[in-house]
């Protein structure tokens, strides 16, 4: 049993240490969080029995303290107590070295363009649907569920290293005037990166989802091509909420969701053409996001919307933000959505 635990702590160890890396300097992932956390448990479980086997080592140390000639045992032990003590107090007032060594993550380096959901947030994926709720502070709600059509690949949700990428998903809602107001929910892997593989290539998020990812500017501060943007970036003034949308305001606000599934090209939007052709698309893309909309009107006595299909983001020789309404050349990208059905609860 000994040798059990010594070699099994040895093993489990490094694959903790390894995804502790990768989640500390590489964008979130749900797989490396898995990881981490099962083998941070078998850890903590190999640990216990480890100590478990030296139990009688513990009061030897105290009784070795409590006689005159145990003062070099009360040193060691207090050294550790004042090590944890001080690095939990650091950890709680964010002292030496904890911002130092935080500084050098993904997370505080690509703090901008990491989106991060207001509280009040929830979403799951359930058969042949996703469903999101955002509830405000004054108990409204807005509650967004897509249902997948016929043409959705359910294994895509739940993807294997042989059966490619993840649809990419983002929804978000806009003032009358096409400003930001909130983005409430997007997929993994654009949430957390600017880059990211998706079906086997290097994609950046406005090749996917380019619709929001201009919008995304606005709160972020930060063009798709990285560059800063000073003039329409992130403002303190700005809160990005639609708390007060959905409460108070008697304005009414355009709510978006934009969708785009890996490796769907059709006879149009190929990567087999020129790369200035109208219909070009990086390999592993095809047919561009799909865009649907629904204006939120808080004097129409209603409480179900039923959000329309309104154009895409372009091929990737366009994406320049906008909604391109013709939609005569795509084909199977219309058939991705069943139906997505909005409930508006106000207090």
């Amino acid at each position: 049993m000994k040798h059990y635990v010594n070699f099994a702590l040895l093993f489990a160890f490094g694959i903790l240490l390894v995804s502790a890396l990768l989640r500390f300097f590489q964008p979130f992932s749900l797989v490396v969080t898995r990881i981490h956390v099962v083998f941070g448990s078998l850890v903590l479980l190999l640990v216990s029995l480890h100590l478990a086997s030296r139990l009688t080592y513990f009061p030897r140390m105290l009784r070795q303290g409590r006689k005159g000639g145990g003062s070099k045992s009360l040193r060691l032990m207090l050294l550790p107590v004042i090590t944890c003590a001080y690095l939990l107090s650091a950890c709680l007032l964010d002292w030496f070295p904890v911002p130092q060594l935080l500084g050098l993550g993904h997370e505080v380096k690509n703090r901008s363009i990491i989106f991060r959901p207001e509280e009040g947030l929830a979403a799951r994926s359930v058969d042949g649907a996703v469903q999101v709720k955002r509830d405000t502070s004054s108990e409204a709600s807005l509650y967004v569920e897509i249902d997948w059509g016929d043409a959705f690949d359910p294994v895509a949700e739940f993807p294997t290293p042989f059966t490619g990428a993840r649809p990419q998903i983002a929804i978000w809602a806009e003032s009358s005037v096409g400003a930001l107001i909130e983005t409430f929910f997007v997929s993994e892997e654009s949430a957390f990166a600017e880059t990211y593989e998706w079906d086997r290539n290097e994609r950046r998020r406005v090749d996917i989802l380019p619709v929001w990812r201009h919008q995304f500017t606005l709160a972020s501060g930060v063009e798709p091509d990285g560059d800063i943007d000073t003039y329409s970036g992130a403002t303190p003034e700005h809160s990005f909420s639609v708390e007060r949308y959905i409460d108070e305001d008697p304005e009414g606000f355009y709510l978006s969701v934009e969708v785009n599934v890996p490796n769907d090209p059709n006879d149009f939007y190929h990567a087999d053409q020129e790369e200035t052709a109208a219909g070009y698309t990086f390999p592993g893309v095809g047919q561009p996001s799909i865009y649907y909309s629904a204006y939120i009107d808080p004097n129409e006595p209603k409480k179900y919307y039923l959000m329309e299909y309104v154009g895409h983001g372009g091929s990737s020789s366009q994406q320049s933000g906008d909604i391109y309404y013709d939609s005569s050349h795509i084909t199977t990208a219309r058939e991705l959505i069943e139906k997505i059905l909005v409930r508006i609860d106000r207090p």
